[in-house]
């Protein structure tokens, strides 16, 4: 459980992370490349941003769950 939870705090991060940098360069990140699908046109802010709240949320929860 610990190693799914992970990986899914990963791709938050990283897409939330992605959608700062697309609204700050208007440029993708080829490795998430499919995250430019989750965002809705005029909210890419706050969806990035709560990405990023969802993958630290997800992130804190694998730390604290058991090994399995």
């Amino acid at each position: 459980m610990k190693g799914i939870l992970g990986f899914i705090s990963f791709t938050l991060l990283v897409g939330g992370l992605q959608g700062i940098v697309h609204e700050a360069f208007d440029q993708w990140i080829p490795l998430m490349g499919f995250m430019r699908h989750v965002y809705v046109d005029g909210y890419e802010i706050y969806l990035s941003i709560g990405l990023i709240v969802l993958g630290a949320a997800v992130g804190a929860a694998a730390s604290k769950a058991p090994q399995g």
